[in-house]
Parts: structure tokens; C-alpha cells; sequence
């Protein structure tokens, strides 16, 4: 007989292989594609099992009837809750040359890390200043155009209106999370209708009168530990460089 933990166990592994495959292969994953993949010890029967039971919880669905698994909202946002540190250890952290804050204007600053998290996560990379001369600033739309998400024109256009057009909405949701390593909002958590499709990884640093938020916005089928490495690494590095000017 197997113990319920046992159970729930299981279901937390295969969870994890299906979001990550998803990630991947941007399409349904079948309980033929996990065996053959990751060559695991069980019977795609069992395996089909196990994504009914994570069906019914609500972190699967299916797209057509003859069709594998795909993780809605709700699998990624357990999936995410569910990343340990060694998991996000495997990216290796990144080897940047800020400069250093005497030799190097704020602007210069800003789209070096741009340019940077946006490099190197793949992803639209955001940053927000506050105080008197406080803005947001983004690079790297066009990854938006590679997600396969995306090739729809219309979502296309919410996304691209809300970073236009609601830029001082984005630019305070930021904020209220620049003084957390990292945070991770997940489809409709992000609180835009317009990005409703979307994820947002964000960190910062935060100093009695401004801060310094960055972030990186993809699809919900985004690489979350790649992302979150590579934020992490950013913002350790940048910490030196923007006590200086702020």
C-alpha cells in the first residue's frame, strides 16, 4: 500500500517534469513524451494517473481531448512555490563588469543592466526608479515576438499598450516589491488584464528616500529558474554600484 505522502510526492515530481518539459517544448506533454524523456521507472498507465489526480487539483489541463497535459496558472504558481535554492544553484551565476559608479552615469547604469537581463534570460527586462526623477525603463520587446504565445496579433497589442500606456502602474507595482530578493507574479496575480498571459520575476533594492527595481517579464510558460538566477545575480552585483548614486 502506498502512503499518502508517498502519493503526494510523486505527484510534486511529476508536476515538476511536466512544467518543465512544457517550459521546453512550448506543447502538450503526454505521458509517452515523460517515459521516453526522463526514462522513469513507471507504466504510462501510472503516469496517466497522476495527471488526472493533478488535473483535478487544478494544476494540469487538457487542450484537446486526445491531447497531453499542459500546466494552467495554478500548476505554475505551485511549481514556482515549490523551487528550492539548490534547484536555481544549477544556473550559473553571472560574471558582469558594472562599472564602477565614479566613472559611469546613471543612464549608462540602467541599460547596461538592461541590456543584460535581457541577454541573458531571454526575456523583456524592465527597471524602475523612484524618487523626484523617477521612471520605468524596458528593452528587449522583441523577445516578446519569439514566444510562440504571442503569435496571436491581438496579445500582442495588450502587452505593447500596457508597456506604453500603463507605464506608471508598472513602474508602482515594481516598487512595492523592490525591497524583496525576488518576487514572482503569475498571470493574474500581476493585477493587468492586459498581461493576464504573462509573467513578472521581479528584485530590487530599496534605500530610505528611492529605489531600484529590476525585473524581467515573459509568458506564464517561462523559464523560472533560469529567470530568477539571473536575477539574482544582477541585483547582487548591482547592489555595490547603486548605493553609490543613491
Amino acid at each position: 500500500m502506498v502512503r499518502s505522502t508517498d502519493i503526494k510526492e510523486r505527484e510534486e515530481d511529476f508536476l515538476g517534469l511536466i512544467v518543465e518539459s512544457y517550459i521546453e517544448e512550448t506543447k502538450p506533454i503526454s505521458s509517452a513524451y515523460l517515459c521516453n524523456k526522463y526514462n522513469l521507472n513507471y507504466s504510462p498507465a501510472t503516469i496517466r494517473n497522476v495527471m488526472v489526480a493533478l488535473e483535478k487539483q487544478g494544476f494540469l489541463s487538457h487542450i484537446y481531448t486526445s491531447s497531453g497535459r499542459v500546466p494552467t496558472q495554478d500548476g505554475f504558481k505551485h511549481y514556482v512555490e515549490s523551487l528550492k535554492k539548490e534547484d536555481i544553484a544549477k544556473y550559473t551565476p553571472l560574471d558582469l563588469d558594472f562599472c564602477p559608479a565614479s566613472n559611469c552615469s546613471i543612464e549608462k547604469l540602467i541599460n547596461y543592466t538592461l541590456d543584460i537581463l535581457t541577454e541573458f534570460s531571454g526575456y523583456t527586462s524592465l527597471v524602475a526608479l523612484s524618487g523626484k526623477d523617477g521612471r520605468l525603463f524596458f528593452k528587449g520587446v522583441r523577445c516578446i515576438f519569439d514566444q510562440p504565445e504571442f503569435e496571436d496579433i491581438s496579445r500582442l497589442r495588450l502587452i505593447i499598450y500596457a508597456l506604453e500606456v500603463r507605464m506608471s502602474e508598472i513602474q508602482e507595482l515594481l516598487f512595492n516589491c523592490n525591497d524583496e530578493k525576488i518576487k514572482i507574479l503569475i498571470g493574474d496575480d500581476i493585477g493587468f488584464s492586459e498581461i493576464s498571459d504573462c509573467s513578472l520575476v521581479i528584485s530590487g533594492l530599496k534605500e530610505t528616500d528611492v529605489g531600484f527595481a529590476i525585473a524581467l517579464l515573459g509568458p506564464v510558460r517561462m523559464n523560472y529558474m533560469k529567470a530568477t538566477a539571473c536575477l539574482s545575480s544582477v541585483r547582487e552585483q548591482l547592489e555595490d554600484v547603486v548605493n553609490e548614486f543613491l
